[in-house]
């Protein structure tokens, strides 16, 4: 009986040890992020924001994008920590047509090989791995 009582006393201590080690997450909607960059997306057309830093819409232009987000406060997160990791400034427009915040460097650019310079360079740092190119045309 004594033997009984201390094996069921080790397997309720083995018990307490294993479920107090183990970890469980728990979250709301609101905290969890949507990334829509596994993969650097097919070049795409988009409307020209109404705000911000823009070259002429007569032709088309380029634009570095380091993040999407559904929610605004990641978004805006996101972009104050890009300007601290970077040299560029950032800019958050809200996208009707995806529905989603996007991140995106300013002001943009003329030519696709200084897009693609901006864009390189940022893949050069982890948290820039899935940046991208966006092709704007009037």
């Amino acid at each position: 009986m004594k033997n009984y009582f201390i094996n069921s006393l080790l397997v309720f201590a083995f018990y307490f040890f294993i479920s107090g080690c183990s970890t469980s997450q728990q979250g709301t909607e609101d905290e969890k992020q949507v990334y829509i960059f596994d993969e650097v997306p097919e070049e795409k057309t988009i409307e020209a924001p109404t705000t911000g830093e823009y070259p002429s819409l007569m032709e088309a232009y380029y634009v570095v994008q380091i993040g999407a987000y559904s929610n605004e406060d990641k978004a805006n997160e996101f972009a104050e920590i890009s300007r601290t990791k970077t040299n560029y400034k950032c800019s958050v427009v809200y996208s009707e047509s995806l529905k989603l915040h996007l991140v995106q460097i300013i002001p943009f650019f003329k030519s696709r090989t200084e897009a693609e310079e901006v864009r390189n360079n940022l893949w050069k740092l982890s948290e820039f791995v899935d940046a991208w190119i966006v092709t704007v045309n009037k």
